[in-house]
């Protein structure tokens, strides 16, 4: 049985076969593909929807993922020539000297970033590859890395003896009372390969520490906002808590229909959305009045909704148990029982909205949905169409060795 994956991030190729890919119908996106001259032949016969880069691993030459750490005790331990492709970090600490470096025992190239000590620019230039990467010096302490989540507290600059050279691979995160004289003080440089969240009032200082932002995602909270790190489900009476706030969110707001337009009015003033929004008819218009992104989706409903964030199976029998047509808003996945049937859909099911995955039994009703989808930017398939050649399909994976 084949199978479809949907984002890796590394392919690595390197001992691959034609046994070994015959397994994988199809790859939608792959980062970086790392080959070698005798494995070249078998990337024409992956289905692959688009390649950021690929690489080639010179003959003789290993592979090393992750962080290479290179000092003088290290480089004084080979006693014979070493060749090495590094896809990752190359971390050069202060003790490593020019000579050994030039005399030919390591032998390096390097997919990522070399970090090293000022003096020894030149001779990191060398070993980069012409594929992605890029040099950073420093001049005290080794880079600090963290991986991950990380959030920048004044707690954890207040705990620094002196100033940080602060690598982040992952998410970074500003907390809002940062006190940003102390951020000039104790940062000395900073690096982010991820994505950086961090307040209006805050990106001048990032901006001047900043030595890598290449490729990095910056999301800057307007001053004034309240920041909802999870999906936000309003009532008309858990409405009240707000009082003519501004909420900034990436997840999905949903009002249930007792929200008032006098309450909608007087509890939020504005909505910088990059999901969706989730709202009864009668206050769509103030909604909209109050979004900053011309992007956000407005969701709306007549009578009410159904939100599916899980995974969920639904019958005909709990499709008749419904008093009124209802919005169907799939976030994650919704199956249709073989017993559904095509009056269900048309008198229970009032609008269909697929974010996320909808799975029919019979083809007869993927047709009669179409009638009440209004909003896809997900899938629907009949359930045999994926069984008649597919296995289970894999979303992301971070890296996936054939």
């Amino acid at each position: 049985m084949s199978q479809r994956i949907g984002n890796v991030g590394l392919l690595n190729l390197v001992n691959a076969t034609v046994e070994s890919i015959k397994g994988i119908e199809r790859i939608e996106n792959v980062g970086m593909v790392l080959y070698r001259k005798e494995t070249a032949h078998l990337l024409p016969l992956l289905s692959i929807g688009n390649i950021g880069a690929s690489l080639e691993i010179p003959a003789g030459y290993r592979l090393f993922n992750g962080v290479l750490h290179l000092n003088d005790a290290y480089l004084r331990s080979i006693h014979e020539p070493v060749f090495l492709l590094v896809n990752g970090i190359v971390l050069m600490d202060k003790t490593v000297q020019p000579n050994q470096l030039k005399q030919g025992m390591l032998n390096l190239v390097v997919n990522g970033q070399i970090y090293c000590p000022t003096h020894l620019a030149g001779y990191a230039g060398q070993l980069l590859s012409k594929g992605s990467g890029g040099i950073e010096t420093y001049d005290g302490a080794l880079p600090r890395f963290e991986n991950g989540k990380f959030t920048l507290t004044n707690s954890f600059l207040q705990s620094l003896d002196k100033p940080l050279h602060l690598v982040v691979n992952g998410l970074l995160s500003f907390e809002k009372d940062i006190e940003m004289d102390l951020f000039e003080e104790k940062i000395a440089k900073l690096a982010v390969n991820g994505k950086i969240t961090i307040y209006e009032h805050q990106e001048s200082f990032l901006y001047r520490k900043a030595s890598s932002l290449a490729g990095c995602k910056i999301e800057v909270i307007p001053d004034g906002f309240q920041v909802l790190t999870k999906p936000l489900r309003l009532s008309g009476r858990s409405i009240r808590r707000f009082q003519n706030s501004k909420l900034f969110t990436n997840k999905p707001l949903m009002m249930e229909a007792d929200v008032t337009r006098d309450l909608l009015s007087g509890a939020i003033a504005q909505i910088h959305s990059k999901s969706v929004v989730i709202c009864s008819e009668e206050v769509e218009d103030l909604v909209y009045e109050r979004l900053s992104r011309l992007e956000t989706e407005v969701l709306s409903y007549e009578n009410g909704f159904i939100w599916i964030d899980n995974n969920e199976v639904w019958s005909n029998e709990q499709f008749m148990a419904l008093e009124k047509p209802l919005q169907f808003i799939v976030n994650g996945k919704l199956t249709f029982e073989h017993d559904v049937s095509d009056e269900a859909v048309r008198s229970k099911i009032s609008g269909l909205d697929i974010l996320g995955e909808v799975v029919v039994r019979e083809p007869k009703l993927k047709g009669v949905l179409q009638n009440v989808i209004r909003l896809n930017t997900g899938t629907i398939h009949v359930e045999a169409e994926r069984e008649s050649g597919s296995g289970a399909a894999l979303r992301n994976v971070g890296e996936l060795s054939l």
